[in-house]
């Protein structure tokens, strides 16, 4: 060790350079406490040995500013003092003294203190740096946190909560929460919606709304039943979650134009419909265990169907709302929630006042677990449902006749799914509105016939079972990314009629074509995800007629004006 001597007598000085300097020690005398201060700086010593009573400046004021020149480091200091009175002696301490030997000093001690306080210097460097590394690794740990929030954020927010009128509160007990609100509207009009709540909360219960997320709005976008998603989910869930994790969830199909919901609750909290007029007229118990837990062959996806009235209002939460506690350890309730709807005289404020009353009730207790309440207003979201995707400026009439063609290269397949983009070209046409939906599903069977079918040569046997969807998209995708060669062509008339007009679309692609005189499978006996895509187009058309070798369809739908 380098250890400062400060001593105002030469003799005390010299004795103790020999005893250390026998010992190996490197010392650095100072013959009063200002130059004690002044050789700190400079040599920078492992311990000091201190004299209380100096010239210039005595040992309370040297030591005082030597330790406010350590910094992170630990130096002890070591009074020398002939003073044995106990106020002097705490005076020392106060003043950043660590220890001290009363004169005349024994050297046995001496040495058996500097030897204890190096070891106790040892611990503190080994300390200090088992801490910088900690913090490091916590400084990491937030970064990754704030990343893996912000990819989250990303993934769950691709849907339609902000824009379709649905009120959604989630508060995370931990800065990545295990609760998930996922919206969604089907290329058929209605709305898919979703709440989860992973077991836990944190980084392990965040993670698995990724593919849930993924799966929702991809199948959702695909024009996927509720059912099959929550085959998918559940599938996907059991196949990669450990034991122990599964996802709670409830799941609604809301319907505009029939005016109707479908309810699916799998371990979550009763879903409430509420009515001003009725009060809580309906609760949907959770009926299925939560996703994740049964094999596919157990999982039931049967729904409860709700007709829908005029100011009912949806209700779906997480069981951190009615499990919340109170200062004194009471739980919010459910009965508590239901309360607070039946008293409420104005709707359009309820779900604010039910947070309110929440926020009041927990009076600032440490939050346990992801808190998720969401409240769907039918009325407002049947209405944006209903309502015209887009207000065009007033156009000129579009001509009485056209036609239309588009050729996709393998990058343009790649890059672009034309069937959104030709459902707004053709919503320009009078009386397309309440044909959407179907030529939604004529567009989406025939692209896939072309692309998956005639570009890919996929086989969509793979999709007799709901396990095969995921091998399904995944060979799609990898196919589709290794297309070097091929295209797909695309031809819309439009002719009038006298009444109505009818509207023309044949799609070719450079494959192989297919055996098109085989009898085609009947659809009412197929409820399958495959094998559906000629029996249903002929069902949806007035004629239907393939060319060549197969690789090319013509259909023709009549676009008949509303009654």
């Amino acid at each position: 060790m380098k250890i400062l001597v400060a001593d105002d007598t030469i003799v005390n000085r010299r004795i103790l350079e020999a005893l250390l300097g026998k010992d190996g020690h490197t010392v650095v005398l100072a013959e009063d406490g200002k130059q004690a201060v002044a050789l700190f700086e400079q040599e920078q010593p492992d311990l000091v040995i201190m004299d209380l009573m100096m010239p210039e400046m005595d040992g309370y004021q040297a030591t005082k500013l030597i330790k406010q020149q350590t910094g992170s480091r630990f130096v002890p200091v070591i009074f020398l003092t002939a003073v044995t009175n106990e106020d002097v002696l705490a005076k020392c301490i106060a003043h950043g003294g660590d220890d001290f030997l009363t004169k005349p000093y024994n050297h046995t001690i001496l040495r058996a203190k500097i030897a204890a306080w190096e070891r106790i210097q040892n611990l503190h460097a080994t300390v200090t740096a088992q801490k910088d590394e900690l913090e490091g690794h916590h400084a990491r740990f937030l970064h990754e946190q704030d990343v893996a929030s912000t990819i989250r954020n990303n993934v769950l927010g691709g849907g339609c909560l902000d824009q379709i009128g649905i009120n959604y509160h989630l508060a995370p007990a931990a800065t990545l929460s295990g609760d998930l609100i996922l919206a969604a509207t089907h290329p058929t009009g209605v709305l898919h919606l979703m709440i989860g709540d992973f077991t836990g909360h944190g980084l392990s219960a965040a993670i698995g709304a990724l593919p849930v997320a993924d799966i929702f709005y991809r199948m959702t976008e695909r024009g996927f039943t509720l059912r099959d998603i929550l085959i998918e989910l559940n599938r996907k869930l059991k196949r990669t979650l450990p034991t122990g994790l599964f996802c709670a969830a409830s799941l609604v199909e809301l319907d505009a134009r029939r005016g109707s919901a479908a309810i699916w609750n799998g371990g979550l909290p009763d879903v409430l419909v509420f009515n001003s007029g009725a009060g809580c007229r309906l609760q949907v118990p959770s009926q299925h265990p939560p996703l994740g837990v049964l094999d596919e062959a157990d999982l039931h996806t049967g729904m409860q169907e709700v007709s829908l009235e005029p100011g009912d209002r949806l209700y779906l939460y997480s069981d951190g709302v009615i499990e919340a506690c109170n200062p004194t350890g009471n739980q919010f309730g459910e009965s508590r929630l239901i309360e607070g709807l039946t008293n409420n005289r104005e709707p359009d404020r309820l779900f604010d006042e039910i947070l309110a009353s929440l926020t009041s009730f927990t009076a600032g207790t440490v939050q346990q677990d992801d808190v998720t309440l969401v409240e769907l207003p039918c009325d407002l979201i049947t209405a944006r449902l209903l309502a015209p995707e887009t207000t065009a400026p007033p156009q000129p009439p579009w001509p009485l006749e056209w036609r239309m063609e588009l050729s996709l290269s393998p990058d343009a397949v790649r890059a672009v799914d034309p069937v959104p983009e030709l459902l707004q070209i053709l919503n320009q046409v009078p009386g397309l509105p309440q044909h959407k939906e179907r030529l939604f599903t004529i567009l989406a069977e025939l692209m896939t016939n072309a692309i998956d079918h005639g570009l890919l040569g996929l086989d969509s046997s793979l999709k007799h079972s709901p396990e095969g969807f995921d091998a399904y998209y995944r060979e799609r995708d990898a196919r589709l990314a290794e297309l070097r060669d091929g295209q797909v062509r695309i031809a819309l008339t439009h002719v009038p009629l006298h009444r109505g007009s009818q509207l023309t679309i044949r799609i070719e692609d450079s494959g192989p074509g297919f055996d098109f005189t085989r009898p085609n499978t009947d659809l009412a006996m197929n409820d399958t995800g495959a094998g559906r895509g000629i029996a249903l187009i002929s069902s949806l058309c007035q004629k239907i007629n393939f060319h060549g070798k197969g690789n090319c369809v013509e259909v023709v739908y009549a676009l008949e004006p509303a009654a």
